[in-house]
Order: C-alpha cells, then structure tokens, then sequence
C-alpha cells in the first residue's frame, strides 16, 4: 500500500505517459521499433498493476491504458508498414497522434468516469480527478502542437550533421519536457489543493426539518451565497433578564456591524448541535466556563447573501461579571427596555430582530417575573 503522502501524486497523468517517454528513448538509443514497443507495452502493464493495487482503483490507471491502447495502435501501423517506411520517426508521431486522439476521448468522458470511477471515492479524491483532466487537457495541447510542429519541421532541407542534433531535440527532448513539465504543475497543485483541503471545513447540507442529504466546503458554499441551507448554532447570554449583544464583525455576510449575539457559528460536518453550541461559548468565554445551555427555538432565515437553518440556544448567567469586557467581548448586556427604544434605530441584526419577541416573552420577561415576584 502506498503512504498518504504518496498516494495523493499517482492522480498525475503525466506518470501514465511514462512508457512514451521509454520508447522515444529507446528509440534515440537506436533501438528499432518493434522491440522499443514491445518492451515499452511490458513497462505499462507493469505499472498499471503496480498502481492499481496500492492505489485500490482504476480511476487512475487511465492514462497508462491509453498508453497501452497508443502502443498496440502503433505496433500494428508498424507491422504492416515497416517494411516501407524509411523514416522511424513516423512512428513516433503515430505514437503521439494516438495518445492526442485518446485523450480527446478521454475528456469527453468524464461524467462517465466520474461516475462509474468515483461514485463512492470521497470529496479529495473527486477533487483529484478534477486536477487529472485540467492535466490532460495540458499534455494533450502540448502534444498536439508538438506533432504540427514536427510537421513544419519535415518540410525544411537540413544538413546531416545538424539533422542529428535537431531530430533528439525534436522527436525525444521536446515531448518528453511537455510530459515533465506537466507533470510537475501537476504535482504542485496537487499538493497546494491537499494543503487546502486539509484546512477546509465542511458544512452539511440539510432539509427545512434539519435532516442532512450531503455536505460541502465552507468556502465554496458561501461564494453560492443561498443555494444550499446549512444549520447555524446561536446562543443568546443572558444575566437578570438582560440580554448580551456586540457589533457583528465588518466581514459578516450577514448583518455585518449590527449588534447581535456574540455567539453563532456554522455546525461543521458530523459535529452534534449542542456540542457546537458549546464551542461557540468556550471560543469566546473560554475553557474553564461550564455553563448550561437550553435550546430554544428552531427556525429557517433566509435573505438574498444566505440561507440558514437557526437553533437558538440560551445560556443563563448569574452574574453579570463573569463576562470579561476583554479580547473578543467587547459588547455590554441590555434591558428589554433600551431594546425596544433601539428597534426603531435598525441596530440589530435580521435574526436577532425576528428573534426578539419570542426570547423577551418567553425567557426575558419571565426570568424578571421570578426575579422579582409581585407581593415581595
């Protein structure tokens, strides 16, 4: 089995084209034909099966079968016609002519590929197979310039001695530095997409009755701004039937500057509801508070930058100076009295506002009525 570290670069096309690099030199060795593809179908095969069983799938294997595929195309050609062509060199370009072609299919596979490769592969890898044709599409303009200009290369009178220098420059060194070329560009955006990927975070995506049917990246579903419904935890503090609020940060797609709850955070991929409720505070209060956390009220928000699944949770204090006015708690607690005077001023956030009256009769007036009860 191939390390994870190795794994992620067998996705490199240009490792596929391997055995036609072999045969341009094996050719430039003066090997003749037949033997250079003989022994250049054996190195496929090989390989293919060598990285077929570390790599546990076909997907990847492509590139060397339309080596193989070029090499028995070419193979034939050679059979039949060796006996009256003078020029080896024409193999080489029926060689390559049948790698450009196969490619050609190749790439306008794909959904079938996708789809019958990857169906059950995970998101990296899916996203491998996207790197895989942006890399096939490379090698096969490359070589598809490279075989017109060994077309216009042929019409012109050279002299023997500069012949020799300019056919490996053309038929061995030029096609071969396409292939390696592309291969490392390969190798370099594979490993800045696993480094991201690692980074990244996935949301779920999720019905109206918070059932979850799939997930994505975080960035990537914020840039389509309401196209899929994620779940959000929010969680109101309150202290002596007051509630804590803050400016939200400038960045926010949502409300930004407006004051709002300083806890909310997307529920990551597999994370539980309540534990994320519980990030959300301890990210802000830090590790050592051990508060308990009621859920509230469950709610769709939708706006036209994004479409979100609510649970609002609250969490009670007794009092108000555990809340250091420090690092990210820079906001003060409010009465529903200067609430309600601030409404008309449109300070608060979109949720917050459809939230209000739901968490002033239902938790901010009834925690004052048992604070205060009337008689007393």
């Amino acid at each position: 089995m191939l390390n994870k570290g190795i794994r992620k670069y067998v996705s490199n096309p240009a490792i596929g084209l391997l055995p036609f690099i072999l045969f341009i030199v094996l050719r430039s060795f003066t090997i003749s034909v037949g033997p250079a593809l003989i022994i250049s179908f054996v190195w496929t095969v090989v390989c293919e099966m060598f990285l077929r069983l570390s790599y546990k799938t076909r997907g990847f294997s492509l590139t060397f079968y339309i080596s193989a595929i070029a090499i028995l195309i070419t193979l034939i050609v050679w059979f039949f016609s060796y006996k009256y062509v003078k020029k080896p060199f024409v193999y080489v370009v029926v060689f390559e002519a049948c790698i450009v072609c196969l490619f050609m299919i190749l790439r306008a596979s794909k959904l079938y590929i996708g789809v019958f490769f990857f169906r059950q592969k995970n998101l990296i890898e899916k996203a491998l197979l996207n790197e895989f044709y942006d890399s096939v599409t490379l090698i096969q303009y490359g070589l598809t310039l490279h075989i017109f200009s060994i077309l216009l290369y042929t019409q012109f009178t050279i002299s023997v001695h500069e012949a020799v220098v300019l056919d490996i420059i053309m038929f061995t060194v030029i096609p071969s530095l396409i292939i390696l070329l592309v291969g490392v560009y390969q190798v370099f955006k594979v490993s800045t997409l696993a480094s991201k990927l690692r980074k990244e975070e996935w949301l779920p995506i999720v019905t109206d009755k918070g059932e979850v049917t799939g997930k994505i990246a975080k960035s990537v579903s914020l840039n389509m701004k309401n196209k899929f419904l994620h779940p959000v935890v929010r969680v109101a503090l309150i202290s002596n039937s007051k509630v804590y609020l803050q400016e939200r940060p400038l960045s926010d797609n949502l409300s930004p500057g407006k004051l709002d709850y300083p806890f909310e955070k997307y529920m990551l991929y597999n994370h539980e509801i309540n534990l994320a409720a519980r990030n959300s505070i301890r990210q802000m209060l830090g590790q050592e508070m051990d508060l308990s956390i009621k859920f509230l009220l469950k709610y769709v928000f939708e706006n036209d930058d994004t479409k979100r699944l609510i649970f609002l949770f609250v969490v009670h204090l007794d009092d108000e100076d555990l809340i250091k006015r420090d690092g990210k708690m820079k906001g003060k607690f409010w009465t529903v009295k200067q609430l309600e005077e601030a409404f008309a001023d449109e300070v608060f956030s979109e949720c917050f506002e459809l939230e209000f009256e739901y968490l002033k009769n239902m938790v901010l007036v009834p925690s004052d009525i048992m604070a205060h009860p009337s008689g007393n």
